[in-house]
């Protein structure tokens, strides 16, 4: 293999008795170059040598714990080692940086994890992110989300930094709107349209409902470090930074297990390999026992075991405990409000978004049912299936949630993205 002209060889010249504000400088050099997703790095240790100042050190001399020479050198990309120059002479005051073009001829590697070891979050995020000023009015940004099918907008300054993020999660706490931007896009129209219509008179601004500072993720992270952190943090999706701190994409966990998946499609014979410690079994991620409904149950009734599921998921089931059918949220605004006047659609829709019943609506004066209001058939996976066939089951049919089932068939919990990225990002 030939990568000369595109993988560069760094070493850094340094002594070993070099500090920063009481840290050793190759210590902190190793974190650099680690926190910018750089493969490996090596600190070498000379047992002779002299500097510029022509003073010869030995290891046989007394003064060998201060000033014997260090090299810290790696192979990588040319462009992440770019990234990484400007941090280096930030903190090489004393020294020397050495650039130069090598040919690998040959790369071995350890077993790797789930992700391709060459990839980043760059390659894998979104570009065309949506960003608002802080100044920008609530119905803009209500509207942008709506539009643009998306369940979050980065708040930057005039120079491209992120100062915040606005989820569909703080429009609720703060009380601009009693209905999601998920919940809306199921709405009609005209429904739709006076909802945003309704945000004109609302005097927030981007800046009043934010979460501020929010946690970013930079371009150059490796793969499975991004998982890490979003699994730890327990986040979605976050703003993607540059070095510079710009904002330049959104990851999300979709986007970390579509990557995942391709490989699995790539190579079907090779199987996925885990992080240490990992859990294997879907058994090992899903959430168990969550609430159930039979097919012939009202959809007041499926609506409670909605509200009462932490997925916002509900199984229904036959007879025997086989999976049917999933009802979310979203199927019962689709389906079940069909035959409902606009003044009970406002009061359902109300109540998905609140988790709370007005003694006014009836729904199941309406006349669904469970069957009628389910999405099916419902892909399902065993719960002693490994953990890639849920990802690549979830990724093939788009859903955010798959029903685990047991070896006879019968349903016994539900595995959701979040799970299955804790099971890569483990010890990442």
């Amino acid at each position: 293999m030939n990568d000369s002209g595109r993988t560069q060889q760094l070493s850094i010249y340094i002594g070993e008795g070099d500090s920063i504000s009481g840290r050793s400088l190759a210590q902190q050099i190793v974190e650099v170059l680690r926190d910018a997703g750089c493969p490996g790095a090596t600190v070498l240790r000379g047992v002779g040598g002299y500097g510029v100042h022509q003073v010869i050190h030995s290891e046989m001399a007394i003064d060998i714990a201060s000033h014997l020479p260090l090299v810290i050198t790696l192979v990588d990309r040319a462009d992440r080692v770019a990234q990484v120059i400007p941090q280096l002479r930030d903190l090489v005051q004393e020294g020397m940086i050495v650039i130069s073009p090598v040919e690998v001829v040959f790369r071995g590697q350890r077993e790797g994890g789930p992700f391709p070891r060459h990839l980043t979050v760059a390659d894998v995020m979104s570009r065309d992110v949506a960003r608002v000023a802080p100044e920008e009015p609530v119905g803009h940004i209500v509207n942008l989300l709506i539009e643009r099918g998306l369940r979050a907008v980065a708040v930057v300054d005039g120079g491209g930094h992120v100062v915040g993020i606005i989820t569909d999660g703080d429009l609720l706490n703060h009380g601009v709107q009693g209905l999601s931007v998920r919940l809306q896009r199921n709405l009609p129209l005209s429904e739709r349209a006076a909802q945003v219509e309704a945000l004109a008179e609302q005097p927030q601004t981007a800046a009043d409902l934010m979460t501020p500072t929010p946690q970013t993720i930079p371009d150059h992270m490796s793969l499975a470090q991004a998982a890490a952190v979003m699994a730890g943090h327990d986040r979605k999706r976050m703003p993607v930074v540059n070095l510079t701190g710009h904002l330049v994409g959104m990851v999300s966990r979709y986007d970390l297990l579509k990557t995942v998946a391709e490989g699995l499609r790539q190579r079907p014979d090779q199987p996925l390999r885990l992080p240490a410690g990992a859990p294997a079994t879907v058994a090992d991620v899903m959430i168990a026992g969550p609430t159930t409904v039979l097919p012939d149950a009202p959809v007041a009734e499926a609506l409670d075991a909605l509200l009462e599921s932490p997925m916002r998921r509900v199984a229904v089931l036959d007879e025997s405990g086989g999976v049917l059918g999933i009802i979310t949220d979203g199927d019962v605004l689709r389906r079940a409000s069909r035959r409902m006047p606009p003044s009970a659609l406002s009061q359902l829709a109300a109540w998905l978004s609140a988790g709370k019943k007005t003694a006014a609506l009836q729904v199941e004066g309406y006349g669904r049912t469970a069957a009628e209001t389910m999405s099916a058939p419902a892909i399902t996976v065993r719960s002693d299936a490994p953990v890639a066939e849920a990802i690549r089951l979830m990724v093939a049919h788009k859903i955010k949630a798959l029903p685990v089932v047991d070896a006879d068939g019968k349903f016994v919990g539900i595995v959701g993205r979040a799970g299955l990225l804790t099971a890569l990002g483990v010890q990442a």
